[in-house]
């Protein structure tokens, strides 16, 4: 091989490195390149064996991102998911006191979405873009992309303990969804607000928050007004012209959101006209109401799923109640009230998903969710005659007194299969990232730990060193994801008595969470599998290349950069 052109290609390897460290530098290409003994840079290449394989149910209980709504992959092999979402609520201070006769002026539900504010308009209006939101790629209407939400009072106790698990945790799965539904509650009728089992959806305002939900881009603002609902001015003084935004009074403004107005004759008689033992503290409050669940159901051809965080959000209930009044002489007043629900505690997301994985050894499907992940073995078969238990490609690296300057692992997209209805100008959504982690202990490697890059812009570009992020060409079209294990390797190389070859592949959400959830066991069984946390909350998918794919170029291999003694 050329030695100048190597020196060339190592000095590109280290200046793309170093520019791409957003916040802080990181580089480890040639860093054990000591002395002159050392002279010659070379690339080699090793097969590998890949494994993909289901998920099945997920641990859903309590997790940091939740989803809702329904996404349809156009990528028929990456199939549909709808997410529906129960969690508790919390009253904001022990022992709550309504006073008698409240009246309800209004009660609604607000879960702010991730969105950025990229503007305002001539009226003073905000406008915001959406994040994390998947169905509106190709160009897509969010406004076109619709499902029903129904909103109902969860009925199922969202508890901590569980005796029959390990450590008493309480663990829920993503498919324990008919928990729940069989005993959700909801108005009797529309003009009867007593609880019953599977009774009507309290979310009972406009289309677009039950039949025809979508995520909308808004701002929602509350201007100021008087007792009739007429717009008044700073001063209290009702305005002349009630449909000019511009002389309006702004009291309080909210980041696009789910926002679900609901039954107010409802929560008036379960919340503030609750027995005072119910509203003395959570613990009891919680196992009298036990939370929203919320429900989703598809329409044919349309969809979105949005990632929340739900514990960000709040049911607020306005109301007017009767003054304590501090002697009988005293003038009796109506006073307005608010109490404010935090949409904490315990919670879980379900996942109906259509999704099975297809049975192909030329392809690596990476589907989040209750969907597919893989696992890589670096060095393949061992030759049992020796009796030594260590592949005999290791045992050859182990020989060969290389100095390690780089490996990677590089991950080709299948293009064709990720395009939608043969449209060669369209690609599907495909995830961020993708995080590969030590299977067998189930925690980072090593190249993850040594990365200290940031991106104070966007976390989730941390670690760019480790790589893993979705690589694109001069035309936007997916490529590849790079994932670094120059540390990894030099470790196995170096303590002989490691037996740690196999590597874990998985969707990311956030390459900042590193810890597990485990998957269902057998009835009766106590969990043990696990997979990265990070893949239960990302709802996307992607197909690979395999090692045994029918194009050489675009097969997995492990890539690596060595120097070796003269």
């Amino acid at each position: 091989m050329n030695k100048i052109a190597l020196v060339k290609r190592f000095l590109l390897l280290v200046s793309v490195i170093f520019f791409a460290s957003c916040d802080k530098d990181f580089n480890t290409i040639g860093s054990d390149i000591v002395g002159e003994d050392y002279f010659d840079f070379t690339k080699t290449e090793q097969e590998v064996t890949a494994y993909n394989f289901p998920t099945g149910p997920v641990q859903t209980n309590n997790l940091p991102l939740n989803s809702l709504g329904v996404y349809n992959n156009p990528v028929t092999d990456l199939g549909s998911t709808t997410s529906h979402f129960v969690t508790q609520a919390e009253l904001p201070v022990s022992n709550v006191i309504v006073n008698s006769n409240p009246v309800v002026d209004s009660v609604w539900v607000y879960v702010p979405f991730f969105s950025t504010q990229t503007g305002t308009d001539a009226d003073g209006i905000r406008q915001y873009e959406l994040d994390s939101i998947s169905g509106d790629e190709n160009g897509a209407d969010l406004e076109d992309q619709k499902f029903k939400l129904k909103v109902y009072e969860n009925g199922y106790y969202l508890g901590n303990y569980n005796p029959n698990n390990t450590n008493g945790t309480q663990r829920h799965y993503s498919d324990d969804k008919d928990k729940v539904e069989v005993n959700k509650r909801g108005a009797t009728a529309i003009d009867n607000p007593a609880s019953m089992v599977n009774g009507l959806p309290l979310n009972n305002g406009s289309l677009a928050e039950n039949d025809e939900f979508f995520f909308n881009d808004e701002e929602r603002i509350i201007y100021k007004t008087n007792g009739e609902g007429e717009y008044v001015d700073a001063s209290g003084v009702v305005l002349t012209d009630q449909g000019d935004i511009g002389d309006r009074v702004v009291q309080e403004r909210f980041a696009p959101g789910i926002w679900l107005n609901l039954n107010k004759a409802y929560f008036a008689e379960r919340i503030l006209k609750a027995p005072a033992d119910q509203l003395a503290n959570n613990n009891t409050f919680k196992n009298y109401f036990r939370g929203l669940y919320f429900q989703v159901e598809a329409i044919a051809g349309q969809g979105a799923m949005a990632s929340l965080d739900f514990s960000k959000g709040y049911i607020r209930i306005t109301y007017n109640t009767d003054n304590v009044l501090s002697s009988p002489t005293a003038t009796e007043i109506r006073l307005k009230r608010t109490l404010q629900l935090k949409l904490g505690g315990n919670c879980i997301n379900f996942f109906d998903t259509s999704y099975s994985l297809p049975s192909n050894p030329n392809r690596i499907h990476l589907k989040g969710g209750n969907g597919s992940m893989a696992y890589v073995d670096l060095f393949g078969a061992d030759d049992v005659s020796d009796l030594d238990n260590v592949p005999e490609d290791l045992e050859v690296l182990r020989a060969s007194g290389w100095m390690i300057n780089e490996a990677n692992l590089t991950f080709y997209i299948d293009k064709t299969s990720m395009r939608s209805d043969g449209n060669p100008n369209t690609e599907e959504l495909a995830p961020n990232r993708i995080y590969l982690y030590d299977y067998k202990n189930k925690k980072p490697i090593l190249d993850y730990l040594a990365d200290g890059s940031t991106n104070s812009a966007n976390p989730k570009y941390n670690k760019r060193g480790f790589g893993g992020i979705i690589e694109k060409d001069a035309n936007g079209d997916m490529v590849k994801y790079k994932i670094r294990i120059t540390e990894y390797l030099k470790n196995v190389i170096k303590h002989k008595d490691s037996t740690n070859y196999r590597l874990g592949i998985a969707v990311s959400e956030s390459i900042n969470l590193t810890t597990n959830a485990y998957l269902k066991p057998a009835s009766g069984q106590q969990p043990s599998a696990m997979i990265p946390l990070s893949s239960v909350i990302n709802p996307l998918g992607t197909i690979l290349y395999s090692p045994t794919s029918e194009d050489p170029t675009k097969r997995l291999k492990l890539e690596i950069y060595y120097t070796k003694p003269d």
